[in-house]
């Protein structure tokens, strides 16, 4: 019951985005990575479910796809030539039946390659979203937002993260959250001494406000709206610390530090786990904490439930199911965390297969693999780990990056399940068993 409440609250968000069974922002419609669809093909052994089309031209990026009202966007980055440092990042849209390319649009100006980009790969991070009133919004690498029309990518209005914020990232690897829609607001987490959160208009760009009390540098993770202790919040990770702001006024309300712990990249998204409880995990040894929010309106206290480092999520994402939390830990493999106390229900490495970013649908856990790019898929269960399903991607890319992966997340979104290793995105039919 405590979960439902928590998962009805950040519903509330759906209203200016898609239908349930589309899968329009970062980690899906209430920004959980789980899918509500039933029914799905999820346990076909190793008979890989039939691609129903392949896209080849996403470019290079970690950007993962968003689907709507029978579109399907993406951002990727272009180089001239194969040689070339040199990347334009580019918003796509593709039909969701065929996956032929309706339209393209150049996004920021062109960059050069810096030394992350080389040896990590270049190209934008950050999942487009999309409302239902025909726009989408798109984040580039160096911190261009770009708000166009979802029919013809026609520009409505456009921002600069540094250059309109006074952004700041608490390391070089590039703006690489997924910004938030919320009603008639887009919020964004520029980072930085003006404020770590920024709410505009979304239909003009318009500065509403920013947070004039949170100023750390931005991490690379997304923000999510929650309702904890009975008080509506933005709660984010940021450089530093998880906080929680108004969301009328971005006025702090909570700050749970972390010290030296997340002092090299926090990528992972909170996680609403309760009413009054949100999770947080990152990579490069940080760990995971469970933070419990108590007071009411007139004043909120963060206090630590747990913190330990059996879950160490460099940036796959973790699930939240039931009271348990299923992900990758850089320590232990795949796991199951108990949220009584923290303790791991179970551990899985399988033989070595790799860590990766995991999405949940119809009972199941689809984790893919950042090194091979192959899927497992997992009944969601703290009984162990039951393998029911593999597959191989067709064909892995072949554009070159001395250290990047396979780091899209799996999205699944009307019967499909999409999975995007840099220039590939493939369309796998889930529909049919």
């Amino acid at each position: 019951m405590r979960s439902l409440i928590a998962t009805m609250s950040v519903a509330t968000l759906i209203s200016s985005l898609a239908t349930a069974a589309d899968w329009p922002q970062w980690r899906g419609p209430t920004r959980d990575e789980k899918s509500a669809e039933i029914g799905l093909n999820k346990a076909f052994g190793t008979k890989a479910p039939p691609v129903a089309w392949k896209f080849a031209k996403a470019g290079i990026g970690y950007s993962g796809p968003s689907i709507a009202s029978g579109k399907v966007y993406l951002v990727g980055g272009t180089a001239k030539d194969k040689d070339s440092d040199k990347h334009q990042d580019e918003a796509i849209c593709l039909d969701e039946k065929s996956g032929k390319e309706l339209w393209r649009v150049a996004i920021g100006g062109e960059y050069v390659d810096n030394g992350s980009d080389k040896n990590w790969g270049g190209g934008p991070r950050a999942n487009p979203t999309v409302t239902v009133d025909g726009h989408v919004y798109f984040l580039g690498i160096r911190g261009d937002v770009y708000c166009l029309k979802a029919d013809d990518g026609k520009l409505v209005w456009t921002k600069n993260y540094t250059k309109d914020f006074g952004g700041k990232l608490m390391s070089g690897w590039g703006f690489s959250e997924s910004p938030l829609v919320d009603g008639d607001s887009i919020i964004c987490t520029p980072g930085g001494a003006k404020g770590t959160i920024v709410a505009l208009d979304r239909k003009t760009g318009a500065t509403k406000w920013q947070s004039a009390e949170l100023k750390d540098d931005a991490a690379y993770s997304s923000i999510v709206r929650a309702k904890l202790a009975g008080v509506e919040q933005y709660v984010t990770l940021t450089g530093k610390a998880v906080a929680g702001v108004a969301v009328d006024t971005g006025k702090l309300l909570w700050r749970y530090d972390c010290g030296d712990k997340y002092k090299v990249a926090v990528i992972p998204t909170a996680v609403i786990a309760g009413p009054d409880s949100v999770y947080a995990t990152a990579g490069y040894g940080a760990g995971c904490d469970l933070i419990k929010i108590t007071g009411d309106a007139s004043g909120l206290k963060a206090e630590k439930v747990f913190a330990n480092k059996d879950v160490v999520n460099h940036h796959g994402g973790v699930i939240f199911k039931d009271g348990f939390i299923y992900g990758h830990s850089d320590t232990k493999g795949w796991v199951c965390q108990d949220l009584k106390d923290g303790s791991l229900k179970w551990e899985w490495k399988r033989g070595g297969f790799e860590k990766g970013a995991v999405t949940y649908a119809d009972g199941a856990l689809f984790c893919y693999g950042e090194n091979s790019g192959d899927l497992v898929v997992l009944e969601a269960t703290t009984e162990g780990p039951k393998q029911i399903g593999s597959l191989k991607l067709p064909e892995r890319t072949k554009l070159l990056r001395k250290s990047g992966k396979a780091w899209a997340h799996p999205v699944i979104a009307n019967g499909k399940l999409y999975l995007r290793d840099q220039d590939l995105l493939y369309c796998f039919d889930l529909s049919s068993k």
